[in-house]
């Protein structure tokens, strides 16, 4: 029995290393972690080898992809190389506390949110953030993200049952698939856990590629939702609200 941790990575060595850190002071060292590298650049790649071929093995998994993909395909490709029954999906640019592995030893029938943790602004500002609703699937699809990619704990085969990440999405994979998990799931729960999490945020405004993505991305998410969901006339209502998220940003 253990944790399976995922990270999906491009041109972030410096960030893998400190998550590395970040396990190695791991309360509890029953943990692998799969880092599904999407053809960074050369250099990178070179880097991230020297460093973790020496550890491979053990406890880390290091997955080259030989085509560029996206984030969502590396975590798909992470979910097959898992070994364990309980996986977390961890970006490169985030932070997790050494009672993170230990907090997540518990019994996971489809996913759990652990709803607390603390966002990380580029002012190096901590800000704490809770899933305080009654309703999350109302609160998702009102383009209100309540939670984070990492807060999630799935049990692998409940995953792999909904259909895993939706790779034809170049943002708002978390969000779909929260969407997804909470309106085919029924044994969810939510847990009002000490903060073991810190998601690092990027300004969009440095980030002007996004924007593009973020639209397209929008429009394909609301056809989706429209198309494959059953949702009564007051949910249905409630997805105009990405139309407002594409570009609040601007």
């Amino acid at each position: 029995m253990g944790l399976s941790i995922i990270t999906p990575h491009y041109n972030d060595f410096e960030g893998l290393k400190r998550i590395y850190n970040c396990l190695k002071k791991q309360s509890l060292d029953s943990w692998e972690w799969l880092i599904i590298d999407d053809l960074s650049d050369q250099t990178t790649r070179e880097l991230v080898a020297c460093f973790f071929e020496p550890l491979i093995g053990g406890q880390i998994q290091l997955i080259l992809n030989t085509t560029k993909t996206n984030a969502s395909a590396c975590r798909n490709i992470g979910i097959d190389y898992a070994t364990y029954e309980r996986l977390v999906f961890l970006d490169a640019d985030d932070v997790i506390a050494e009672n993170f592995v230990a907090h997540r030893f518990i019994d996971v029938q489809e996913f759990v949110v652990f709803k607390n943790f603390t966002v990380v602004n580029e002012h190096n500002e901590h800000f704490t953030s809770s899933a305080e609703v009654s309703y999350p699937l109302d609160a998702f699809l009102k383009a209100n993200f309540i939670w984070q990619t990492t807060s999630i704990l799935w049990n692998k085969t409940f995953l792999n049952t909904i259909g895993r990440f939706d790779a034809n999405l170049q943002r708002l994979q978390d969000v779909e698939l929260s969407i997804r998990a909470l309106y085919l799931g029924e044994a969810y729960r939510l847990i009002d856990n000490p903060i073991d999490f810190y998601y690092y945020t990027k300004p969009m405004r440095l980030r002007k590629h996004l924007v593009r993505e973020s639209c397209i991305s929008v429009n394909y998410l609301i056809l989706k939702l429209n198309s494959d969901y059953n949702f009564n006339a007051h949910r249905r209502a409630l997805i105009k609200s990405y139309y407002y998220a594409c570009v609040k940003n601007l």
